[in-house]
């Protein structure tokens, strides 16, 4: 007898990827925020599994009685229904295989900014050329120091690729205990984090959300920034205090910033933040890239396979952290 998983409001990229993929003795029904909550309930009452996309009801998590575990597609979790969800006594879990896509993308906001890359093309779609740039604008990673705030997976990659490719110092703030093993890979050193922000030269904000980091990084923080540093978020845009953020950026009180999270998504496009041109924006597309597609499709069937075996799946996020004994085969 197969078991039934339920993809709920999926991207349509993985639609397909997801069914093909497949494993036997897996039945896949797929179902947008389209087909109506009482038919996503009714689907939901007898699904073995569930792959969850964003925005789905709390009411459809509560029907799901027979669940066994519940895969979301996302990293960032804050929008769950998280008592929902424990109330279902079974692991629910996030995706944890985007830290190579956003650590790469972090880098590219910190080079693009440095180098002034949109400036520079603008430059020539003006007919300028060399002569006419300011060479004192431009600037190289190379020995600089970068501050990560948020020494997770993200910011682990992101610090070693700095300091391996870039010979960057950096140090790091996080409350969170940091495995011994992070010194084997990058030499970072811990401060507090007025500290990081006055002495980065780059500051690289890799954090989720949480009642701590919500608007962590507010004008005082802002302001203790060198007037050359680059603020980078590829965290979550609550974390920083935007109007702060273009009023000191506005001022030349910060020298550039490289953001992929906004406070309010999808960013206006009469933002202030677009109309600066020491501002890079990209549209909260940190962890996109087909790499991470297969990635995060291995992951659920390798969620769903230790599931099955009586295991703890990656990425848990509920106080369950196991299903039933009966679920094991």
């Amino acid at each position: 007898m197969s078991l039934k998983v339920l993809f709920l409001n999926p991207l349509p990229d993985y639609v397909d990827r997801i069914v093909s993929s497949a494993p036997a003795g897996f039945d896949v029904t797929i179902m947008s925020l389209d087909s109506g909550l009482s038919a996503m309930c009714a689907e939901a009452a007898d699904a073995d599994f569930i792959i969850s996309g964003v925005n789905v009801p709390e009411a459809v998590f509560r029907a799901a009685e027979k669940v066994k575990f519940i895969q979301y597609m996302s990293s960032g979790y804050g929008q769950l229904p998280l008592d929902a969800l424990n109330d279902l006594k079974v692991p629910v879990a996030q995706m944890k295989t985007h830290s190579i896509s956003v650590a790469e993308h972090a880098l590219t906001l910190i080079l693009t900014v440095l180098r002034r890359i949109p400036a520079s093309m603008q430059f020539m779609r003006e007919g300028s050329w060399r002569e006419d740039l300011d060479e004192t604008s431009y600037s190289e990673l190379y020995g600089k120091t970068v501050g990560i705030v948020g020494l997770g997976n993200i910011g682990r990659w992101v610090g070693k690729i700095v300091h391996q490719g870039f010979g960057a110092d950096v140090v790091f703030y996080d409350n969170a205990e940091i495995p011994l093993t992070v010194s084997e890979l990058i030499p970072a050193r811990r401060v507090e984090l007025k500290e990081l922000m006055s002495m980065s030269d780059v500051v690289c904000l890799s954090v989720p959300l949480n009642a701590e980091s919500d608007q962590m990084i507010g004008y005082e923080e802002l302001a203790a920034m060198k007037s050359s540093g680059v603020l980078v978020n590829v965290g979550r845009g609550e974390v920083v205090d935007e109007t702060a953020l273009i009023e000191l950026l506005r001022a030349d009180r910060i020298a550039g910033a490289g953001l992929d999270v906004y406070a309010s998504e999808p960013l206006s496009p009469t933002s202030e933040l677009l109309q600066l041109d020491r501002v890079v924006c990209t549209p909260h597309m940190a962890g996109v890239g087909w790499e991470n597609v297969q990635r995060r499709i291995a992951m659920v069937w390798h969620n769903f396979d230790t599931v099955l075996r009586g295991g703890t799946p990656s990425g848990v996020i509920t106080a369950t952290k196991r299903a039933p004994v009966d679920v094991r085969v």
